[in-house]
């Protein structure tokens, strides 16, 4: 069976987040995920155990500790077995402790954030940076490595005091956004650069660490028995069954780069852009490069559902992950409509009823969509 077409069988039986991670690497850009607050430490640990287990990938998982410095970000990020992960690859053993904490090749094992070791500087410093970085409260970060980021992104390399070091060909770096504080925005131009966001609902919950504490219960429930299966051996063949390999992503990258968009569609896409800057209590945010993925989201959803070409649903789905993030809402005295007689009282009860997702709804419901 093609891979694609096995992929599609199966892909109702992936999470919301797995599905996100494997849009960002089959799109090639990153991704900010979003989460309540008390959420966000599990939420960090779900997406090593999909990173590791699901695509093969090296991982760091950064606490507020490892971001206050341009020099404690570029130690945490490095690896010295990064090299091993340079491309998607599934041919080694995932190995997971009977405690049910899972492991990556990095220094912070137990899902931290712990350090790089120390170099010696007489050696060759060899270190390249992880495949996926996730980042806590990434947009609380100093503005400092918020820019080191952003050039880690756009340069794909990073110095250290000795040397330069290269970010393997997959990378992608996951900014942590907790719901109470997500109206602090990351620095202009690296928000620019991201490619969506995604909200991650509680009902939909962290199946695989359920997946690994039930795990770790079944192992102490069953290990006075010699005959019983060890827990860590089921977990791997379950995780060797929906693994997702290089194949499979280059094969979605092709088809949603060769996917059709017809004029009806595509002129439907640039009147929700068009729309979106003269929407009501929107103050900025919708940039030519965001233009620019949200053809290409669109474009990369269609193989997600079995199709070679753009809707306009897709089109629609599309906006709601591209722009969230990017929209700018407007403060009292700079909505638009204060220009043409509204009273900021007036502008202020509206703008409080108003948020991106809003807005974007609003402009969704008004564009007349192509039949």
């Amino acid at each position: 069976m093609d891979s694609a077409q096995a992929f599609l069988d199966n892909a109702d039986d992936l999470t919301d987040l797995e599905l996100a991670v494997l849009l960002s690497l089959v799109a090639q850009h990153h991704c900010m995920l979003v989460a309540r607050d008390d959420l966000l430490d599990d939420l960090a640990s779900e997406l090593a155990l999909i990173v590791r287990d699901v695509f093969g990938l090296s991982y760091i998982i950064l606490d507020r500790d490892d971001l206050q410095s341009i020099k404690a970000f570029g130690s945490a990020i490095l690896d010295d077995d990064s090299n091993e992960f340079d491309d998607v690859s599934h041919e080694s053993d995932v190995d997971v402790e009977s405690s049910g904490i899972p492991h990556s090749k990095l220094a912070s094992v137990n899902f931290g954030a712990g350090s790089s070791s120390v170099v010696d500087h007489r050696k060759l410093d060899t270190r390249s940076v992880v495949n996926v970085i996730i980042a806590k409260d990434f947009n609380l970060a100093p503005e400092d490595v918020q820019i080191q980021a952003l050039e880690l992104i756009r340069k794909r390399r990073i110095y250290s005091r000795t040397t330069v070091h290269l970010a393997p060909t997959v990378f992608l770096l996951l900014p942590l956004v907790a719901t109470s504080s997500k109206h602090i925005r990351l620095n202009k131009h690296l928000n620019d650069r991201i490619f969506m966001s995604h909200t991650h609902s509680p009902e939909d919950g962290f199946p695989n660490l359920e997946e690994l504490d039930d795990a770790a219960i079944s192992e102490d429930h069953d290990s006075t028995y010699s005959y019983s299966r060890s827990p860590s051996a089921r977990r791997q063949q379950m995780i060797a069954s929906r693994r997702i390999d290089a194949k499979l992503i280059e094969q979605l990258r092709a088809q949603g780069q060769a996917a059709t968009i017809t004029p009806e569609i595509r002129r439907y896409l640039q009147d929700v852009v068009a729309f979106l800057r003269m929407e009501r209590g929107v103050d900025g945010g919708i940039s030519p490069y965001g233009t620019t993925l949200f053809l290409a989201l669109a474009k990369y959803l269609a193989p997600f559902h079995g199709i070679n070409y753009v809707t306009p649903s897709l089109v629609a789905l599309a906006a709601k992950k591209i722009y969230p993030h990017r929209i700018i809402m407007a403060t009292p005295g700079r909505e638009r409509s204060t220009q043409y007689g509204t009273d900021l009282a007036s502008a202020r009860d509206i703008l409080n009823d108003l948020d991106p997702d809003k807005v974007i709804q609003n402009v969704l419901d008004t564009v007349e969509c192509p039949t």
